[in-house]
């Protein structure tokens, strides 16, 4: 379908040509400084304006912008001649209470271990943070993020590359520097720290890998039934159950795999959990960490296990 010229300048007959062309020039400084000859360049290539403004126009409109109150510095040897827009009265400004409930519901989001949501949250708040009412908050709205530590190309792949075969190499605190072939199955976030789950070859065991260790992706297989012919994921997993009481049951929140089966306040330990254990040390680790408000219930091997492993911590005390 051809354009009709005559229809399409009809649809900017209406605009002022004044107005626009002041707005132009605007945004044209906002985006950078700029000398008298660029803005007469660019003014050339707009489809409104669609022609070569003079000198004295362009000074007529910076003049009636600062009229509208933009500070806008005069072109000096210093600036390269350049136009330098200071300030503006149509920019957006945070006061330091809303400063502060921004970062408050950045707080929020982490605390509900929602890392999809904060990679969001965080690229609104790299593009506001200049509206900020001080370097400080500034700087906070920018950096105050437990994903600012990660590399998110590599985040970005194995987000994609789930239930493939990849190779990373990883910084593990242990062993320093270690190549491994995964399959990938899922992210979490823990204590303010992504981690994935995965299958992990060279150790022939479900991972629970902290993606900031992930130094980089060496390689990548797309091809899905290769890593679902040599997927073991799913063998090392099984059930188990715990009672939480005190304020580990109050400020419990369901976790991936988990789910509240009994609830009563007025038991000694209100809620009781199944959980679909991935991985044997991590959920070890997490009974542990509840201390005395966590009991643990099944499987039976685990719960013997633990046991002995405690007694054997308690008796190395008493040597």
């Amino acid at each position: 379908m051809e354009t009709n010229p005559q229809k399409s300048a009809c649809l900017y007959s209406n605009i002022s040509k004044t107005g626009y062309r002041a707005l132009f020039i605007l945004m044209q400084l906002i985006e950078s400084p700029k000398t008298r000859e660029e803005l007469i360049s660019i003014a050339t290539k707009d489809s409104i304006i669609n022609k070569g403004l003079s000198k004295d126009t362009i000074t007529n409109t910076i003049n009636l912008l600062k009229k509208a109150g933009c500070i806008i510095s005069r072109p000096t040897i210093k600036t390269d001649n350049k136009y330098v827009l200071k300030s503006h009265p149509f920019s957006a400004h945070f006061s330091q209470n809303e400063a502060n409930a921004l970062l408050d519901f950045r707080k929020s989001i982490i605390s509900l271990g929602d890392w999809e949501a904060l990679v969001l949250i965080d690229r609104l708040y790299s593009k506001i943070a200049i509206y900020a009412p001080n370097e400080e908050f500034k700087n906070a709205l920018l950096y105050n993020s437990p994903l600012n530590h990660i590399n998110h190309n590599i985040l970005r792949l194995i987000n994609i590359s789930k239930e493939k075969l990849i190779n990373i190499k990883y910084k593990s605190p242990k062993y320093g520097s270690e190549d491994f072939d995964i399959i990938p199955h899922f992210i979490t976030m823990d204590n303010e720290k992504l981690y994935v789950w995965c299958y992990n070859f060279k150790y022939e065991e479900t991972s629970f890998l902290r993606i900031d260790r992930i130094l980089s992706i060496n390689s990548l297989t797309f091809d899905k039934e290769i890593a679902k012919n040599k997927d073991k994921f799913d063998e090392f997993q099984f059930h188990a159950k715990f009672e939480l009481k005190g304020t580990s049951a109050l400020t419990y929140i369901e976790g991936v795999g988990e789910k509240i089966i009994e609830e009563n306040i007025n038991d000694e330990y209100p809620l009781k959990i199944e959980v679909l254990v991935k991985d044997k040390f991590n959920f070890i680790q997490r009974i542990l960490s509840y201390g005395t408000d966590c009991k643990l219930l099944e499987p039976q091997g685990l719960k013997t296990e633990l046991i002995n492993t405690l007694k054997e911590m308690k008796g190395n005390y008493k040597k």
